[in-house]
Protein backbone atom coordinates (compact mmCIF):
# COMPACT_ATOMS: atom_id res chain seq x y z
CA UNK A 1 0.00 0.00 0.00
CA UNK A 2 3.05 2.54 0.87
CA UNK A 3 4.41 1.77 -2.33
CA UNK A 4 1.63 2.43 -4.20
CA UNK A 5 1.06 5.47 -2.33
CA UNK A 6 4.33 6.86 -3.09
CA UNK A 7 3.96 5.59 -7.10
CA UNK A 8 0.82 8.16 -7.05
CA UNK A 9 2.41 11.24 -5.49
CA UNK A 10 5.70 10.58 -7.46
CA UNK A 11 3.18 10.65 -10.40
CA UNK A 12 1.51 13.70 -9.12
CA UNK A 13 4.78 15.42 -8.71
CA UNK A 14 5.64 14.84 -12.27
CA UNK A 15 2.28 16.37 -13.24
CA UNK A 16 2.57 19.61 -10.93
CA UNK A 17 6.69 19.57 -12.14
CA UNK A 18 5.21 19.91 -16.21
CA UNK A 19 2.34 22.97 -15.18
CA UNK A 20 5.52 24.68 -13.67
CA UNK A 21 7.50 24.42 -16.84
CA UNK A 22 4.65 25.15 -18.90
CA UNK A 23 3.76 27.87 -16.24
CA UNK A 24 7.09 29.61 -16.56
CA UNK A 25 6.86 29.40 -20.34
CA UNK A 26 3.47 31.49 -20.11
CA UNK A 27 4.36 33.96 -17.43
CA UNK A 28 7.70 34.85 -19.43
CA UNK A 29 5.30 35.40 -22.98
CA UNK A 30 2.18 37.43 -21.48
CA UNK A 31 5.67 39.40 -19.58
CA UNK A 32 6.36 40.40 -22.65
CA UNK A 33 3.16 41.42 -24.20
CA UNK A 34 2.71 43.57 -21.14
CA UNK A 35 6.29 45.21 -21.74
CA UNK A 36 5.68 45.11 -25.83
CA UNK A 37 2.14 47.03 -25.05
CA UNK A 38 3.14 49.67 -22.77
CA UNK A 39 6.62 50.44 -24.58
CA UNK A 40 3.79 51.23 -27.25
CA UNK A 41 2.29 53.89 -25.45
CA UNK A 42 -0.87 51.82 -24.90
CA UNK A 43 -0.06 51.32 -21.24
CA UNK A 44 -3.61 52.36 -20.13
CA UNK A 45 -5.22 50.54 -23.02
CA UNK A 46 -8.17 48.06 -22.05
CA UNK A 47 -6.28 45.45 -23.94
CA UNK A 48 -3.37 46.49 -21.94
CA UNK A 49 -5.58 45.62 -19.16
CA UNK A 50 -6.72 42.76 -20.08
CA UNK A 51 -3.16 41.22 -20.70
CA UNK A 52 -2.33 42.11 -16.85
CA UNK A 53 -5.34 40.51 -15.90
CA UNK A 54 -4.27 37.43 -17.97
CA UNK A 55 -0.82 37.80 -16.23
CA UNK A 56 -2.16 38.36 -12.69
CA UNK A 57 -4.19 34.78 -13.49
CA UNK A 58 -0.87 33.01 -14.40
CA UNK A 59 0.98 34.55 -11.25
CA UNK A 60 -1.76 32.80 -9.18
CA UNK A 61 -2.03 29.64 -10.72
CA UNK A 62 1.52 29.59 -10.95
CA UNK A 63 1.92 30.11 -6.82
CA UNK A 64 -0.54 27.39 -6.52
CA UNK A 65 1.34 24.85 -8.23
CA UNK A 66 4.10 25.54 -6.21
CA UNK A 67 2.66 25.13 -3.80
CA UNK A 68 0.66 21.81 -4.57
CA UNK A 69 5.16 20.82 -5.45
CA UNK A 70 6.28 21.28 -1.80
CA UNK A 71 2.95 19.71 -0.39
CA UNK A 72 3.91 16.64 -2.73
CA UNK A 73 7.44 16.97 -1.65
CA UNK A 74 6.54 16.82 2.01
CA UNK A 75 4.43 13.91 1.78
CA UNK A 76 7.11 11.93 -0.14
CA UNK A 77 9.72 12.83 2.55
CA UNK A 78 7.35 11.75 5.41
CA UNK A 79 6.77 8.19 3.64
CA UNK A 80 10.01 7.54 2.03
Amino acid sequence: MRAMKRSMLLDHLAQVERHIRDGERHLLRQREIVDELERHGRGNSQTTKMARDILDSFEMAQSAHLNDRARLLLALGEIA
